[in-house]
């Protein structure tokens, strides 16, 4: 019998919905059975999910990359009236018209070819967001435990360890490394939607809608599109995700999640069983449509290359590259996966032989070459303030490189190869600057890695402090985690896990249910100017979560009476006034005091009196300088 909720009236409702979903999904999966789910699409157009998936993606750069109509989410949407926001976005799910998209061309690190990028409009963006808030949880209960791409909490790093794990444990070496043949540009449509159904979406609304999605034809290229998923649409990974999931099922089933006539206690005892059969071995870690089979002899690697070659063109029409798809002996010669080489080489482990992790040299090459690049066309004309920007932008690149190879085991002989040539062409730039080479931990910016570093870099003085180039080499290896598998965004739990895994700041739900009926009315209709936009009423929610529910002036709880959201400075332009920086939370009578430098504020203990007076000064130097 087909599942269906209640639709969510408050993002934190719609978050308690998403864990339900899951947790229904998962627990019908490890039954053995599939799960059916109707009445999605209300779920989807609701208020709550529309609003939350707005926020979702203007904070993405590409918001404002508008597509065939020529429209960004801020000038037409984020400044728009709310209740208009609202009923467009629900009336694109009652009567969706997919327009074409916008085809760009970008290039393929490392190759002359060019990747053809999918644009969608701003308004079907967000429909795919909405579609995308609710069936993730649905699809990820469901998805093999081994595919890391494009899945939330997980990263290219954990499928390294993964492949790394397997290994050891194992101590099978013979690699098949996969590669799809345009993957993306050849997923059949009705096995997409025929996976769909079967894994749980029986709303025929949202398949008719991710039919036509899919069909949604290129600006002067072609009116409907036959084959793939767009790159670049937001719930184009997750569809393609659930299209290699039936690739993932198949594999599996072979080995991994081989059905035995016994049931065994432990899963090292079933697979010492296994062993003794005439079985293939085969364990598959995927990453997207990058993945790789582990096994134990060349014959059996050859074996699983062609059953995938006839298995991937029957059943899903794509095509395995006979030349790209390699099969390697690990003990011999690197694998190249997600940017990264690896080895097994002698040393002393339980079997003989320990991992070997490099960056992949050339990909590591380009983005040297890229950073040398940008370093020397630092205009010579910069101001020093404009100069140390610059810094700033070079170090967060050299940063990224080094947060995305810390996992390799030798990250700290293949960085230091490099550094040296990007600290020279550093130096050379700070001349005119008066820059100079100082100590690391002398100077003021990135303290959190210069100040364990004597190393000198090139650094520039300003005003009292030195700001300086960092440097490839200040980094070292870090152990990554085998994945968690009750990891999830899904449940408390998965989320406590994650939390605590990464030391990153738990994110609170949005508090609209803590204003009041009168006050969201007033605002949905826009009795109160242009000011009240969609925008304003989003992020006073937002605001509100900052200021943990106390007044900004007086410190008491905003919980038995409805908060206000006072504007700092009600002068900015449109596309900044309604900034969660800009807005703080208040009592009303808090708020009426503030905005009327007239009335005596002896009530107020001095504490609540310096604010209301800052908040005041505030507003006269805002209102002054806009004259």
């Amino acid at each position: 019998m087909a599942q269906q909720f209640d639709s969510p009236k408050t993002e934190t409702q719609l978050r308690e919905l998403q864990d339900k979903l899951y947790q229904h999904s998962k627990e019908v999966y490890d039954a053995g059975g599939r799960p059916a789910f109707k009445g999605l699409l209300e779920i989807m157009s609701a208020e709550a999910t529309v609003i939350t998936a707005i926020h979702n993606i203007k904070s993405n750069h590409g918001s404002e990359t508008p597509g065939v109509d020529f429209k960004t989410m801020r000038k037409d949407y984020l400044e728009r009236p709310y209740q208009w926001v609202i009923q467009d976005i629900q009336n694109a799910f009652k009567h969706f018209e997919v327009q074409k998209i916008r085809r760009k061309y970008i290039d393929k690190p490392g190759k002359a070819e060019k990747r053809p990028l999918g644009i969608p409009t701003i308004r079907d963006r967000i429909v795919q967001e909405c579609m995308k808030i609710v069936l993730e949880p649905i699809l990820e209960a469901q998805f093999f435990e081994h595919s890391y791409g494009f899945r939330p909490m997980r990263d290219t790093a954990m499928a390294l360890a993964r492949i790394n794990q397997v290994a050891h444990t194992s101590a099978k070496y013979w690699i098949v490394e996969g590669d799809i043949s345009k993957c993306f540009d050849n997923i059949d449509h009705g096995i997409l939607l025929n996976r769909l159904y079967h894994i749980g979406i029986r709303d025929r609304r949202v398949l008719q809608i991710i039919k036509a999605m899919l069909r949604a034809g290129i600006m002067d290229e072609c009116t409907v599109n036959e084959y793939g998923t767009p790159q670049g649409g937001i719930i184009s990974p997750l569809l393609a995700n659930a299209y290699l999931d039936i690739m993932d099922e198949w594999v599996t089933k072979q080995w991994e999640h081989k059905k035995t006539r016994r049931t065994y206690r432990t899963a090292g005892t079933k697979r010492r069983s296994l062993y003794q059969t005439s079985l293939n071995p085969g364990w598959l870690i995927r990453y997207a449509d990058d993945f790789v089979i582990i096994t134990d002899t060349r014959a059996h690697a050859e074996q699983w290359k062609s059953r995938l070659q006839t298995f991937l063109q029957d059943k899903l029409k794509l095509t395995l590259s006979t030349e790209k798809t390699l099969i390697t002996d690990v003990r011999r010669k690197h694998i190249h996966f997600l940017g990264y080489e690896l080895k097994m080489i002698p040393g002393n482990s339980r079997t003989g032989y320990i991992t070997k992790t490099i960056p992949d040299k050339e990909r590591l090459q380009r983005k040297v070459d890229s950073i040398a690049e940008d370093i020397k066309k630092i205009p010579r004309n910069f101001s020093k303030e404009q100069f140390i920007g610059e810094i700033n932008r070079i170090n967060s690149q050299v940063r990224g490189i080094i947060q995305y190879y810390q996992c390799c085991t030798w990250v700290s002989v293949a960085l230091r190869r490099h550094s040296h040539r990007l600290q020279i062409i550093s130096k050379a730039r700070i001349k005119q600057y008066g820059g100079r080479w100082i100590p690391a931990n002398q100077t003021q910016n990135l303290s959190h890695v210069h100040q364990k570093h004597q190393q000198k870099i090139p650094s520039i003085k300003y005003r009292d402090i030195y700001v300086g180039f960092t440097a490839l080499s200040f980094c070292q290896w870090e152990m990554t985690p085998v994945k968690t598998q009750a990891e999830t965004p899904y449940s408390e739990d998965g989320r406590q896990r994650y939390f605590k895994r990464t030391k990153k700041k738990r994110m609170n739900t949005r508090l609209d249910e803590m204003y009041s009926e009168s006050t969201s009315r007033a605002v949905c209709y826009s009795k109160w100017g242009q000011l009240n936009n969609f925008e304003f009423i989003m992020n006073r929610a937002y605001a509100l979560n900052r200021d943990r529910l106390k007044c900004r002036v007086c410190g008491g709880w905003l919980i038995s009476t409805a908060p206000c959201a006072h504007r700092v400075n009600p002068y900015f332009p449109l596309n900044q006034v309604n900034r969660v920086n800009n807005l703080v939370s208040m009592h009303r009578k808090c708020l009426e005091a503030v905005n009327d430098p007239n009335q005596d504020i002896g009530e107020f203990d001095s504490e609540a009196q310096k604010k209301i007076k800052g908040f005041r000064n505030k507003l006269v130097t805002s209102h002054t300088r806009n004259k």
